[in-house]
């Protein structure tokens, strides 16, 4: 087995050195973050492990794993820590590169191993998924190792602790997530049996022994959730999360072509490239190793699955950028078509260069109060100059120069914007608005905080009833018409409210005392 290279070590603490400041200083964001935030301290409070609530609600949505891990940090720390939180997903961004870096060794140039580490390092979706509060990180860690793991079996190592490592790969990744952590090894390993004309050995691979230890596990899994939550609660969790979201969504539904038109900036700046080397490399079979060819087809079998399910989002295609980006990097040297190889890069580095300039002060410029408004110019400097040194070495088919000087670039520029971050925390959370109301409540002796809906119930804060994370209770739900005119009998025998509402699309408060 390959050992993982000292310089991805380097590589990993430049990362974090340059993520250091936006994991210590930002706030959580308020679409998913504050959310679980909330759902995690709601747990606590209640002595969930396995059936979640937001404020009362049944939440079946995710698995119990990461939220553990959220509460974990949650008592350890005695509040939510922004580094740590990020770290959950930090973390299992580095093994994911390390478990691909140890698979790939031996087929990748030892010029182009370190920089295909840091080429997905850079991949814009898998760099900004690094440092979110999500799942999806650890997820697609687990998948990455349980897909490595069935290879190693693949090319003849049979040992026992491999035949148990790799469903139990699955049923983390099943746990962290959901059930595309099953359905992605599931459909992964037979379709690349298939290609190899090997189909009728799966069962070495999902034998009576990878089924009987998912079952065991998801059991014991479903079992508590029932226990804790109930009929309807498991209903929900195996049902309605899966087979819902997968024919008719609910949420985040979009057309079978949506990870087509999403790919190319997912993927950015190495889209072309990847396209580039894997198409034409199937076209050239000779040059289609079984490492590059497994890769290649596990990226393409992701894509076709999550383009069938109903629910689309971005980052759901996040297990398959690692792939793509290790495939690629394989066949490069195989590649004849220099030309095309160099203009593979030039034309995404280019953009990467000229576009976000121009769209940072076409935004500053337009007068309103924007998130760009409150950053420094300085800000993408380093992004322009590492972009315009690729676009240099690209040119001069320097692959490996134009990946380190993007990836330092983009780095950079996430540590001048970590920096800056405090500033505009406010555009991304709800921590400076609840921390001032909190001040003026205390002040006022006020307890009670009460949040504005709109006629149809909906919060006009979005998702604002989860600040309840900063305010440390929960807030009221009140029509803005019932505020408006009744404020008194609102505030009844307490010495005041605190209202949440919108002022120009912007989160204000309003306080509301007997004088």
């Amino acid at each position: 087995m390959e050992q993982k290279s000292p310089k991805l070590i380097v590589l990993f603490g430049l990362c974090a050195a340059a993520l250091l400041p936006l994991m210590l200083f930002r706030d959580a964001t308020v679409s998913n973050e504050l959310r679980y935030l909330s759902i995690v301290d709601e747990a606590l409070r209640d002595g969930h492990l396995f059936a979640f609530a937001n404020h009362g609600t049944a939440y079946a949505d995710k698995p119990p794993l990461f939220f553990w891990l959220m509460m974990a940090g949650r008592l350890i720390f005695g509040c939510h820590s922004m580094l740590y939180l990020s770290l959950l997903a930090l973390i299992p961004a580095f093994v994911t590169v390390a478990v691909l870096d140890r698979w790939c060794a031996s087929a990748l140039p030892a010029n182009l191993r370190t920089a295909a580490a840091a080429a997905l390092m850079a991949t814009f979706y898998f760099a900004a998924s690094a440092v979110t509060v999500r799942m999806d990180m650890m997820m697609t860690m687990f998948i990455t190792l349980a897909l490595y793991t069935f290879y190693r079996m693949y090319e003849g190592d049979r040992r026992l602790r491999l035949r148990i490592a790799f469903p139990v790969y699955v049923f983390l990744a099943i746990f962290s997530k959901g059930a595309v952590g099953f359905l992605v090894p599931l459909l992964c390993v037979p379709a690349f049996l298939l290609v190899k004309k090997q189909l009728r050995t799966i069962g070495r691979y999902w034998g009576w022994l990878t089924w009987g230890i998912l079952a065991l596990l998801c059991g014991l899994w479903f079992w508590m959730a029932w226990r804790e939550g109930g009929g309807e609660y498991l209903r929900n969790l195996l049902l309605h999360q899966t087979v819902d979201r997968a024919v008719d969504a609910f949420d985040h539904k979009a057309p079978v072509y949506y990870y087509l038109l999403h790919f190319w900036y997912i993927m950015f700046p190495w889209c072309i490239l990847v396209v580039a080397a894997v198409v034409l490399s199937f076209i050239r079979r000779r040059e289609m190793n079984d490492r590059a060819l497994f890769l290649s087809c596990s990226a393409g079998v992701i894509l076709v699955m999550l383009s069938a399910v109903s629910s689309k989002l971005d980052i759901y295609f996040l297990p398959a950028v690692g792939l793509a980006v290790y495939a690629a990097f394989i066949l490069l040297p195989a590649l004849k078509a220099r030309r095309l190889v160099r203009w593979s890069l030039l034309v995404p580095l280019f953009i990467a260069a000229v576009v976000p300039p121009v769209a940072f002060f076409v935004t500053r410029g337009s007068g309103a109060d924007t998130l760009a408004g409150n950053l420094s110019p300085w800000l993408l400097v380093p992004l322009v100059a590492g972009s315009v040194a690729a676009v240099v070495a690209a040119f001069r088919d320097n692959v490996k120069g134009a990946v380190f000087s993007f990836a330092a670039g983009l780095y950079l520029t996430a540590f001048v914007f970590g920096l800056q971050v405090k500033q505009v925390n406010p555009y991304i959370g709800y921590r400076s608005i609840c921390e001032q109301a909190r001040a003026a409540a205390e002040e006022k002796g006020i307890d009670r905080f009460v949040l504005a809906t709109y006629a149809d119930g909906v919060p006009m804060m979005s998702r604002g009833e989860n600040a309840d994370v900063y305010l440390g209770k929960p807030l009221e739900l009140q029509p803005l018409s019932v505020i408006e005119g009744s404020v008194d009998s609102l505030v009844g025998d307490t010495n005041g409210i605190i209202v949440f509402t919108i002022t120009d699309k912007n989160p204000t408060f309003a306080v509301y005392g007997k004088d």
